[in-house]
């Protein structure tokens, strides 16, 4: 099992959180959680980060893992033709699943990813994760990875698990915590800080609001 990771880029990322984040502070927030992602990913098969932006690339080969330049023009040609593109080259190569892993799900452990890996489908098969307000899809594992065109945005989950049963699939979904907490708004940037209470542990992305003081700016307002 692979895992692909695609970001768009650091100079300008998260616009959502331009009300309560700086630019610097949106890409100093983004680099870190890139870093946790990462971090969890680490007894898998083998993790590509796909961008269009020199900077993500350079942060992923500095984190020693494989990276691939996003196709199209004018910085790609958006998130689902990246996993696609992925998820394409990964098949074509024999690798035999993958799963999508958005760079803004920071709170995800190990032992959620060891799930969804070790659930071992036979192909065709795939697990669909939601987001915690089941729209979004903060997990699309196939078996094989080009199973089948990704379709992310607003409504993603029940379009990927409609599309799924289209070809004859039922999907497995599964509901992991770490992966429902993507940091898009305000409010999830203020939940997010709200596990500020427990241990952080290796966090780095908690660690880097709390030290920065963007934390209790956040919970304050």
């Amino acid at each position: 099992m692979w895992a692909v990771v695609p970001i768009k880029g650091f100079a300008s990322p998260k616009q959502r959180l331009a009300d309560v984040l700086s630019p610097n502070e949106r890409s100093q927030l983004a680099q870190h959680m890139l870093r946790d992602v990462l971090n969890a990913l680490t007894a898998l098969d083998g993790v590509v980060v796909i961008s269009s932006d020199d900077q993500v690339l350079n942060e992923a080969r500095w984190q020693g893992v494989r990276v691939m330049s996003e196709r199209g023009q004018n910085g790609g040609d958006g998130y689902s033709a990246a996993v696609r593109q992925a998820g394409e080259t990964l098949a074509g190569e024999g690798i035999a699943a993958m799963m999508h892993v958005p760079g803004d799900v920071p709170l995800i452990t190990p032992d959620e990813v060891a799930q969804i890996a070790d659930l071992g489908l036979t192909a065709p098969g795939a697990c669909v994760v939601p987001s915690s307000d089941r729209d979004g899809t903060n997990c699309l594992a196939m078996w094989p990875p080009d199973l089948l065109q990704p379709a992310f945005g607003p409504d993603s989950f029940n379009r990927h698990c409609q599309m799924l049963h289209d070809f004859g699939v039922e999907p497995t979904v599964l509901e992991l915590s770490g992966f429902a907490l993507d940091i898009d708004t305000a409010d999830d940037l203020r939940l997010f800080c709200s596990h500020m209470g427990a241990d952080i542990g290796e966090c780095g992305s908690l660690q880097y609001l709390k030290a920065s003081g963007i934390a209790a700016r956040v919970l304050q307002g």
